[in-house]
């Protein structure tokens, strides 16, 4: 008897409970900053084949195919053993952003893939993991500017992201974070850097370089617009 009255009580309630609810996640809503994408993609509606023609490919064979759940991603194949890069979604001029990306690369004996994710085209900063040497790596122009140690596992699926935004002084803070998907995003960034470069514009990307002799899948792509750098009229 008491648990039935009990349950009556709940129903009689749960409209009150539910409008409340509702009104405190419309508020939480309307306080977050709206956020403005240079380029978003799944893969799940686009045709197994070759890249759409607005991908732009740098370097490497690059094609959307069906994975082995039966999900569409990305691929860069195994050949060539170049630096493989394909750049995405709308140019950044002298703005900021953030790109993320679901990774899965595997290894074949001692030879392990490495693979990443950009801002800013070719003279923008890239975040790259590096398997063979246990480093996730913040790289310009071919050179490292940051590194921290990090243990890949090889056959999972990885999250990576790379946010580079300028602050009111005119310098750019680039922060770095990798992690398994199964995991937690890290609360604070593996890599944290500064530059007090005065321009950086251009697109997103995606580079990968097997190693290890087999392919490298993206998946769940996303690159999000962030804040204008300062004008040198201020």
């Amino acid at each position: 008897m008491k648990l039935s009255r009990f349950l009556v009580a709940t129903s009689l309630f749960a409209p009150a409970f539910t409008s409340l609810s509702q009104a405190e996640n419309e508020e939480k809503e309307s306080d977050a900053p709206e956020v403005e994408f240079a380029f978003q993609e799944d893969f799940e509606k686009l045709e197994a084949g070759d890249v759409p023609s607005d991908y732009f490919v740098i370097e490497g064979e690059w094609s959307i195919v069906k994975t082995g759940d039966e999900n569409r991603a990305l691929k860069v194949a195994e050949a060539p053993l170049v630096e493989s890069q394909v750049q995405l979604g709308d140019s950044l001029r002298d703005m900021g952003g953030t790109v993320r990306a679901r990774v899965l690369a595997d290894k074949k004996r001692r030879s392990s893939p490495r693979f990443g994710v950009g801002m800013h085209g070719m003279s923008g900063f890239r975040l790259r993991l590096v398997p063979a040497g246990n480093q996730l790596e913040l790289v310009r122009s071919d050179e490292v500017a940051a590194s921290t140690e990090i243990t890949w596992t090889a056959g999972d699926w990885w999250m990576l992201e790379l946010s580079v935004e300028p602050d009111d002084t005119g310098e750019w803070n680039v922060t770095g974070r990798a992690w398994p998907e199964e995991g937690e995003r890290p609360e604070k960034p593996q890599i944290e850097f500064s530059e007090a470069e005065a321009k950086f514009s251009g697109k997103a990307s995606v580079t990968a370089t097997p190693y290890a002799g087999l392919p490298i899948f993206f998946d769940n792509i996303v690159v999000e617009k962030g804040t204008s750098a300062p004008s040198e009229e201020q």
